[in-house]
């Protein structure tokens, strides 16, 4: 029982740390557009042209690419604690 308690205690205080409320997210997009500006600007380009526009555009559909693999692994990963996994086989009732 007291496993329990403790097991679910852990997972309520992670699952309130991966919460993030919206001016944490909003900070964390302005780092993240000072970040991309400061890559562009290293990279040669001047603010407010159209090459530096492209470039803040390439960089965020980099990173939207990036998410998107991390999610189809996560989605196509098989769990560790429970099946389907490789060589599963479900009961067919036909």
């Amino acid at each position: 029982m007291h496993i329990l308690k403790g097991g679910l205690a852990v997972a309520l205080l992670l699952a309130l740390t991966a919460c993030a409320s919206p001016q944490e997210e909003a900070a964390r997009m302005a780092a993240q557009q000072q970040a991309d500006e400061a890559e562009c600007e290293k990279l040669g380009f001047t603010p407010g042209s159209e090459a530096f526009s492209n470039c803040m555009l390439k960089l965020k559909e980099i990173r939207a690419q990036e998410e998107n693999t991390r999610a189809l692994r996560r989605a196509n990963a098989p769990s560790p604690w429970w099946g389907p996994y490789p060589g599963y086989r479900p009961y067919r009732y036909w």
